[in-house]
């Protein structure tokens, strides 16, 4: 049983209620708690009449820190701290311990008595939340307030991204970052914070120089055993070329988006011009088609005139040929057929002019023929000149209508680019 002094009340309510172990004052070990068998995950068999260096790592008990502690405890003086330990699984354990010399009467030490709390799962917390401090110390920008706003701290990448130095920021209060707008928008923003309310956002400060400075951060509350607020730590990351960047591209975009908005309008309208042109290229195409069927029409006419003119070249031609065959008669009758004679006269007279004036026609009717040839041709020319167009005109109301189609395409991917977060 446990008991090396059973007459130590004290020493057995220890030994029976807390990781204790005993040691002589070389280290060698003499007893120890249940507790403490359990945290280091050993029998009392297997560690007694071992040294204390069984529960430490060789590069710890090789140091002459370790001797010198040794001496310490043999010379009265008492250890206490947080100390590395292993188990035996080759785990690590953390220990809170204090190690306390006992002397007789004569005043030697005799016996050194440990007693300890395992530690372990807080010192490794610990350690993960410093690692993350740590992290975050040296990849952002860091500032400590009082719940009320003032600073009580800062970091060098905070100095750097504002401009100023610790000494010139402690003790100020926050405001001396912000735009007058910032708390007429926020009155209450430390009032928040100071019970606690978490926050965070894009924020613009202005830094030493009086310029912009775009800091995505994070205030937090910190806050003791009891729930209040002692402090408020803020992480930030300066953003200030990306929001630039994104200030830039925001303008492009509105730039694109009137120059889209342009096209479009001068697209409709090219669009709605050539609808017009090609509207009156039709009207024209009737009209050209309409003059054809006229010109047709009169070449059928002149056609029919010119049978006419030969129907009366030929009459003429007979009534000439009478008209001589009756002057050879009226000769033959002599004075009786003289009267006569002067009628048959003025009939080849008349069917002489007839002959002129059928000829002339028939000229006439000749050069009209020609003209109506030429005008024909001219005007299919100009109606299949007119078709070609017609075809081009098509053919570049479907490229402008392109054109709109994309520049409205170009107009919904700008709108969708605005919508989207920043």
């Amino acid at each position: 049983m446990f008991s090396p002094f059973p007459s130590d009340n004290l020493r057995d309510a220890l030994a029976q209620h807390t990781a204790c172990i005993y040691f002589t004052p070389a280290g060698i070990i003499q007893d120890a708690s249940p507790q403490f068998l359990e945290t280091v995950g050993y029998s009392l068999a297997e560690i007694k009449g071992q040294h204390h260096r069984l529960f430490c790592y060789p590069e710890d008990t090789q140091s002459a820190a370790y001797a010198t502690f040794w001496e310490a405890l043999a010379a009265g003086e008492r250890q206490q701290g947080r100390f590395r330990r292993i188990n035996a699984h080759g785990e690590e354990v953390w220990l809170e311990a204090t190690y306390v010399p006992i002397k007789n009467r004569r005043g030697k030490v005799v016996q050194v008595f440990k007693v300890a709390t395992d530690v372990t799962e807080k010192h490794q917390r610990a350690a993960r939340e410093r690692a993350i401090l740590q992290a975050l110390d040296s990849s952002m920008a860091v500032i400590e307030f009082t719940p009320d706003g003032y600073i009580l701290d800062a970091n060098r990448n905070f100095e750097q991204a504002m401009g100023y130095s610790l000494g010139d920021i402690r003790g100020k209060h926050h405001r001396m970052f912000c735009t007058k707008e910032f708390y007429q928008q926020r009155p209450d923003f430390w009032k928040q914070l100071a019970n606690g309310e978490f926050k965070q956002g894009k924020f613009m400060r202005l830094n030493a120089k009086g310029r912009v400075v775009w800091l995505e951060a994070t205030y937090n509350p910190i806050v003791d055993d009891d729930g209040k607020v002692v402090k408020v730590v803020k992480f930030a990351t300066d953003i200030t070329r990306a929001m630039e960047a994104s200030e830039a591209a925001r303008a492009t975009v509105g730039s694109a988006r009137v120059s889209s908005h342009q096209t479009q309008r001068i697209a409709q309208e090219g669009l709605e011009h050539l609808r017009n042109v090609l509207s009156h290229f039709q009207h024209a195409s009737h009209t050209l088609g309409d003059a054809q069927r006229l010109i047709s029409d009169l070449n059928k006419q002149a056609e029919q005139i010119n049978k006419t003119a030969n129907t009366i070249a030929q009459i003429a031609s007979q009534t000439n040929l009478l008209s001589l065959n009756a002057a050879v008669e009226a000769a033959r009758a002599g004075e009786q057929g003289r009267g006569f004679a002067v009628v048959a006269n003025e009939v080849r007279q008349l069917a002489r002019g007839s002959s002129d004036a059928v000829n002339e026609i028939t000229r006439v009717l000749k050069e009209n023929s020609a003209l109506v040839l030429r005008t024909t041709e001219a005007m299919q020319q100009v109606v299949e000149q007119g078709q070609t167009s017609q075809t081009s005109v098509q053919e570049i109301e479907a490229i402008v209508n392109d054109i709109l189609q994309g520049a409205q395409s170009v107009s919904h991917s700008i709108e969708h680019l605005t919508l989207e977060p920043a």
